[in-house]
């Protein structure tokens, strides 16, 4: 009678651990289906651009309507998209013009903005939470609202065409005030006292330890500034129209003739456009998930 009850269990719960085992199965096959189809669908656009900027202007949608395999090998192998993005457009210059631009926002509003995030770290003072809120409040309304506004007040200051109106705007970012407040708060403040104790200056406090302490975040607030002015576009269009001072996705969007489109030299400018993001994030993505997820995004 007790053998039996207890073959009886065993096969009730060896019954359970099949069925639990089968379930965590289908979940984990329904997840990586799901998983497969997302890549699927945002790889496929993509080796599609870059088959058809090696492609003939004329045969770039040969094979996408019908969609076909074919469409994602080039048709027609040539380079012509490139030399004459290169070499007809001058499009090394807008790649020159956004790298200044980029590096320029980086070490300006880095700066600012670590002092700004030290500030509401670590001093208490009149008006801070206000402060605060009002830069958490700036960086949750969209950029298109303010845009107009601050066009007037840059044509105002007859700064239409310069380097100021593409820089200046972007040196306060709330978006990065907001990381560095957030990770600094984290730094144990008995190393801070110390350091106040052995006779440091604030600023040599914030130089000597912080900084060095910060690794990840400066990476993190370095690619969101940098990414933010390599895919700028309404506004360096909006107060640059100046060939000079053309950047790379305004060049992009030149790319066609009267009455034409050159589609090959667009998808070439766009390929080319993504090239430096990319090479600029997989170094350091793993800085950047964790200056995101480690300290920004965690009170």
């Amino acid at each position: 009678m007790a053998e039996s009850l207890a073959v009886d269990v065993a096969e009730r719960y060896t019954r359970r651990g099949k069925t639990r085992i089968s379930r965590a199965t289908v979940q984990r096959v329904i997840v990586y289906f799901l998983l497969t189809l997302i890549s699927v669908l945002v790889i496929v656009p993509l080796m599609w651009a870059f088959a058809a900027s090696f492609t003939p202007n004329d045969e770039v949608f040969r094979y996408v309507f019908p969609f076909s395999w074919r469409a994602l090998f080039p048709v027609d192998f040539t380079v012509e998209a490139y030399r004459n993005l290169f070499f007809e457009e001058g499009f090394t210059r807008p790649i020159a013009n956004t790298l200044i631009l980029g590096f320029s926002t980086v070490i300006l509003s880095g700066v600012t903005s670590a002092l700004a995030g030290f500030a509401f770290a670590r001093f208490d003072f009149r008006g801070k939470d206000v402060l605060f809120g009002l830069v958490l409040l700036t960086f949750m309304i969209p950029g298109e609202v303010t845009m107009i506004p601050l066009y007037i007040v840059v044509s105002r200051l007859a700064l239409v065409n310069t380097w100021t109106a593409l820089i200046v705007p972007g040196l306060a970012n709330s978006l990065v005030i907001f990381l560095f407040r957030q990770f600094f708060i984290e730094i144990p403040q008995d190393l801070i006292d110390a350091a106040r104790v052995d006779g440091a200056s604030w600023l040599k406090v914030f130089a000597s330890i912080v900084l060095p302490m910060s690794k990840p975040v400066l990476i993190t607030a370095s690619l969101l500034l940098f990414l933010g002015q390599w895919n700028s576009f309404f506004w360096p269009l909006l107060v640059a129209p100046d060939p000079k001072l053309r950047v790379v996705q305004v060049a992009v969007s030149y790319a066609y003739e009267e009455h034409k489109t050159l589609w090959n030299q667009l998808l070439a400018g766009s390929v080319v456009a993504a090239l430096v993001p990319i090479l600029l994030v997989l170094p350091f993505q793993r800085y950047y998930v964790s200056g995101l997820v480690g300290s920004g995004l965690k009170e």
